[in-house]
């Protein structure tokens, strides 16, 4: 029960923010166009991220909500939020001021900071959710 606390919310961030993505993909393209992390910041890779990534967000949601393949949501859920922090560390370290298209445009996190610290939490959600696929915690019964 406790790990629901944990893993809904998860799952809705990425059904709803990869749902949002999906909807304004030609924009998405140009948002990963714009982090200039080679090779995404050209044609043709650009495109191949952008109409990728929001399935696959949508798919982990999916995933995370229904237990489906729980263990494989999580480990991509993992990767996916260390290659945001990634990407989000480096365009604040260089500098740019660009719109991530976290949300498909329709929704602004803020400054970076803010960026930073909701990956963090998702990421330290992440972690506790495979450790606890790994080690469930054994259930008094009285």
């Amino acid at each position: 029960m406790g790990v629901s606390i944990l893993r809904v919310p998860l799952a809705l961030i990425f059904l709803i923010f990869g749902g949002m993505k999906m909807f304004d993909a030609h924009g998405f393209v140009e948002n990963v166009a714009n982090f200039q992390i080679a090779p995404f910041d050209s044609a043709p890779y650009d495109m191949w991220l952008a109409y990728f990534l929001p399935p696959l967000e949508v798919l982990v949601g999916l995933s995370l909500l229904s237990r489906f393949y729980l263990r494989g949501g999580l480990i991509i859920s993992l990767g996916m939020i260390l290659a945001f922090l990634v990407g989000i560390g480096s365009v604040w370290y260089r500098g740019l001021n660009i719109d991530c298209g976290c949300s498909g445009g329709s929704v602004s996190l803020g400054g970076y900071p803010m960026h930073m610290t909701v990956l963090a939490i998702m990421l330290a959600a992440t972690v506790y959710l495979i450790i606890d696929l790994v080690f469930p915690s054994k259930e008094v019964e009285n």
